[in-house]
């Protein structure tokens, strides 16, 4: 039989306790979620700014048509997870919300903190854990998601129209939630 030295046996322990403790460590998706986010709506800011600045909200308009939902999707790729901007009320078709997601948009919504926050969501399943963030609606957003004619231009109302017919993601004020973001992390 060999004999273990206290360095080999101190060794031994000290793996078996990071073992032990890298298995039991728990992911903060919520943390992640918001990072990724964070980082989205910074980018999405500063390029609409760019481009409203360049050329008004008409210019805007096609840029985010083109580019936002590629942006959105290249950011979930490059974190390792699928990246979703979701409203009950959207302007793309391809970010209407699922019937469970509506029932999420939905028990968000109703809790708003007196301060104006919204909550965020985490939902497990066995395959995958899903954070909703809150997309509130911000002064900016009023020049293309505001009240027709009021907070909205008619040439830009006119470039809307054109550019997303059906489109439902009017009439916001701000602090309104307009959508969400969902990240969804693979287990």
């Amino acid at each position: 039989m060999k004999k273990i030295s206290l360095r080999e046996l101190g060794i031994t322990v000290c793996i078996s306790i990071l073992l032990a403790c890298f298995g039991c460590q728990k992911v903060d998706y919520e943390v992640i979620a918001k990072g990724i986010t964070k980082e989205a709506k910074t980018n999405l800011t500063e390029k609409l700014t760019t481009s409203i600045a360049a050329g008004g909200t008409v210019q805007a308009i096609p840029f985010c048509k083109q580019n936002a939902v590629a942006f959105t999707n290249t950011l979930g790729t490059k974190n390792g997870v699928l990246l979703r901007r979701i409203s009950d009320k959207p302007r793309n078709p391809l970010n209407v919300v699922s019937d469970e997601e509506r029932r999420i948009f939905l028990e968000i919504s109703a809790n708003q903190s007196k301060e104006g926050e919204y909550p965020t969501k985490t939902v497990t399943t066995e395959d995958f854990v899903t954070v909703y963030i809150p997309i509130p609606t911000a002064g900016l957003c009023l020049q293309c998601h505001g009240e027709p004619n009021l907070d909205i231009k008619k040439d830009t109302l006119k470039i809307l129209q054109k550019e997303y017919p059906g489109d439902l993601a009017l009439g916001y004020r701000v602090g309104d939630l307009r959508g969400l973001f969902s990240v969804r992390f693979p287990k």
